[in-house]
């Protein structure tokens, strides 16, 4: 989901995957994009991005245009102009520097500080890591992959009792069959 690295031309940049490239969109050279977070919705005209290849290269890109269609993004990028242009983002990552993604508020994080989290019980019992998360429109749901499977965990008051990304855990009070 979101994914993070250091730019091997600058040190200081820890860039942030907000958007996945997934085709080109139309004969000028737009793409489509699926938002990783909400701060795939805050690229904006004229914002620099780093266009992270799959191969690993990785080069800065500025934004011609932006159109939100709730589920995508679609967007054009000075010099490409062409179809043939966009489709060598295909399977692209669009990031940003770390440092301009907003403040959350408290008991609020990013995708990125989920993932990988250990979601352990009240008893001590750990049932997995947090391999991904599902946006379902009401809630997340915690993907956790589990010794010997996956759980969907919802994320909700009700079972979510703690995050804790210093420790690297997450506390869950399971619902009745949640674990079954």
């Amino acid at each position: 989901m979101f994914s993070k690295s250091s730019n091997r031309g600058d040190p200081s940049l820890e860039l942030v995957g907000i958007a996945h490239i997934i085709k080109e969109q139309g004969i000028k050279g737009e793409v489509k994009a699926l938002p990783l977070s909400a701060a795939a919705r805050m690229i904006s005209v004229n914002a620099e991005v780093h266009i992270l290849y799959p191969s690993g290269r990785r080069e800065i890109r500025v934004v011609r245009s932006v159109r939100d269609d709730n589920h995508a993004l679609f967007i054009s990028f000075d010099g490409l102009d062409r179809r043939e242009d966009a489709a060598l983002l295909r399977n692209a990552l669009i990031e940003i520097d770390e440092k301009a993604l907003p403040q959350l508020a408290e008991n609020e994080y990013y995708h990125r500080q989920i993932i990988g989290l250990l979601v352990v019980t009240p008893e001590g019992r750990e049932v997995g890591r947090v391999t991904g998360i599902m946006e379902t429109g009401s809630n997340d749901v915690y993907i956790v992959k589990g010794r010997s499977r996956e759980y969907l965990i919802p994320a909700i008051k009700d079972v979510i009792s703690k995050i804790d990304p210093c420790s690297g855990t997450i506390l869950i009070t399971p619902m009745e069959g949640l674990l079954d």
